[in-house]
């Protein structure tokens, strides 16, 4: 039996690598990642769940990282750096893999870094179009960078990397949703805008539907609040008793699916893993990219589907419920127009890249 290590904090494709993986009955899959959803938070994270739901031994790592802005965390944070290696280094000769697959993100910089010391094999993917620091640094260490856009190679060096595409989980094009009351919603026969800020949540876009529910009475609106739940915004969630409006803090890949495929229109954060989605489903967007996403990833994600001609960029600053009704009310009627563009680039997307990743591993895992 040959054992992988998954790390990193981009659970989108992971689900995609586990769904494959647990094709092949000689692979037992192991992750490393974070029990909590945000520093200082008792908020389980979606990835622990979603894991331990699949009955995949979770190991938790309390990596620490360089913070944006200086909390009362941070401190607490960059003590964690060593924790989270002696954690890795522990946990891998525990475990003692073939081989580790990393989807970047901080927590992923231990563990890769860790094997390698050990002589363990690694290797990485990234999601963005811009390399992500981590990946940066993991690409020392890792046999091959895998990359979902050709834009992302910078000065990798030509053996180092390969243009594989994202990885796209099945759950996706699943047409029923598995929580009754999601697909009770869903039936209904209005419009339905999907509201997403990532799987911790945006605190400010939670608070832009929260004001500007009353003005969209004649859409359903799906509200995926986040399972931060900074600031009690899904507590505040729980509390709007509107028929066309359905709170989760969390959508699970047995829900997901069924709401992208009944989703008129998708507004949300432009993280790398959204976009990809959003763009293999020829879905329709309004995205508003995070300010402080490092070296302005978010906005170089969101530039491609914008340029694709599927979706519009509203910047947060000086956003306004009044200028996102507008930008609602121009996107439903010219639905027509940015759902052409949207299947167009969708056609255009590499569909096998599960498959290829999977194969690389497997070939990684016999040298």
């Amino acid at each position: 039996m040959k054992k992988i290590v998954i790390c990193g904090g981009h659970l989108t494709p992971v689900l995609a690598l586990i769904e494959e993986l647990k094709k092949k009955k000689d692979i037992e899959i192991i992750f490393f990642g974070r029990k909590y959803a945000t520093e200082g938070s008792k908020n389980l994270s979606a990835e622990y769940k979603t894991v331990k739901n699949l009955n995949i031994p979770f190991y938790a790592i309390s990596a620490g990282r360089l913070q944006r802005k200086f909390t009362r965390y941070t401190l607490g944070a960059l003590l964690k750096i060593p924790v989270g290696f002696i954690q890795s280094l522990a946990y891998l000769i525990k475990v003692c893999p073939s081989a580790i697959v990393s989807f970047g993100g901080y927590l992923s910089l231990p563990v890769v870094f860790a094997g390698w010391l050990m002589g363990l094999k690694s290797v990485t993917h990234e999601q963005s179009v811009k390399l992500g620091l981590a990946n940066k640094i993991n690409a020392d260490f890792a046999k091959k960078v895998y990359l979902s856009w050709p834009q992302t190679v910078g000065n990798l060096k030509r053996d180092k990397y390969k243009v594989i595409g994202n990885l796209t989980r099945q759950s996706i094009f699943k047409k029923t949703a598995k929580d009754p009351k999601i697909q009770k919603f869903l039936s209904s026969t209005n419009k339905l805008i999907f509201v997403a800020g990532g799987n911790q949540g945006s605190h400010f876009i939670n608070n832009l539907i929260f004001e500007i529910i009353p003005q969209l009475s004649s859409y359903q609106i799906i509200h995926q609040v986040g399972t931060a739940n900074y600031k009690g915004d899904f507590d505040k969630a729980k509390k709007i008793k509107r028929s066309n409006y359905l709170a989760v803090d969390y959508i699970s890949r047995e829900n997901i699916g069924a709401i992208f495929d009944r989703a008129d229109l998708v507004i949300s954060r432009s993280g790398a893993n959204t976009v990809w989605d959003l763009a293999v489903l020829a879905k329709v967007a309004i995205l508003i990219p995070l300010p402080i996403a490092a070296a302005g990833e978010q906005e170089a994600n969101a530039n491609i589907l914008e340029n694709a001609g599927s979706a519009i960029i509203l910047n947060q600053k000086g956003l306004t419920t009044q200028i996102l009704k507008q930008k609602i009310d121009y996107m439903f009627k010219n639905m027509p127009k940015f759902q052409k563009s949207a299947q167009t680039f969708s056609k255009t997307l590499p569909k096998d890249s599960v498959k290829i990743f999977t194969s690389e591993i497997l070939k990684l895992i016999k040298d």
